[in-house]
């Protein structure tokens, strides 16, 4: 004897299957292959969120440690370089040229930075396309928005990190700098 498969459409999917197993278990029937597919849609849902809120949790975790250590790493060196600003300062470099030469400064860490993460991080998007593709038949393209918005938050975090320091570095006399160091 042949099994037969219904498929039903419903409004309020919940509801229809409440319904249906009444019905089912009033007339003696076994209920334990009714299926409903909006509650493993549902389930399925429920669980890419919790995966995609740890992810994207995880993922603003390491910016933020990444954006500190930058932070701090330009700080300190721009803290280190007080002396040679003081100089370049009072052999007549004017604020004008001084920012020029900083943000041309603050470019070339940029730069410096996605000459080697671009190409690293476009080199592990084709290795995690291979290892996908083998399960899943897909096309390959490259995440063109996430590695604008990369660009973008690597030279914001440097030129605020280079400010940042610089205003540190103003409030202080240039004098007391070169004092400071032949003492």
């Amino acid at each position: 004897m042949g099994e037969s498969v219904y498929v039903l459409r419903s409004g309020d999917p919940f509801k229809a299957e409440t319904e249906i197993k009444d019905i089912l278990t009033g007339a003696g029937m076994n209920t334990s292959y009714l299926n409903n597919t909006a509650e493993a849609l549902q389930s399925t849902r429920n669980l890419i969120t919790i995966i995609s809120v740890f992810a994207y949790g995880f993922i603003v975790l390491i910016s933020l440690i990444t954006i500190a250590n930058v932070f701090n790493t330009i700080s300190t060196n721009v803290n280190l370089r007080r002396r040679e600003f003081a100089m370049l300062k009072s052999v007549g470099m004017t604020d004008k040229s001084f920012n020029r030469m900083l943000n041309f400064e603050c470019i070339f860490y940029g730069l410096k930075s996605l000459l080697f993460g671009l190409p690293l991080s476009i080199a592990i998007t084709c290795l995690i396309y291979r290892s996908i593709n083998e399960g899943v038949d897909m096309s390959f393209h490259l995440p063109a928005q996430g590695i604008l918005i990369s660009v973008f938050s690597v030279f914001v975090v440097v030129f605020v990190s280079m400010m940042y320091s610089l205003s540190k570095i103003r409030r202080k006399n240039i004098l007391d700098a070169l004092r400071n160091e032949n003492l």
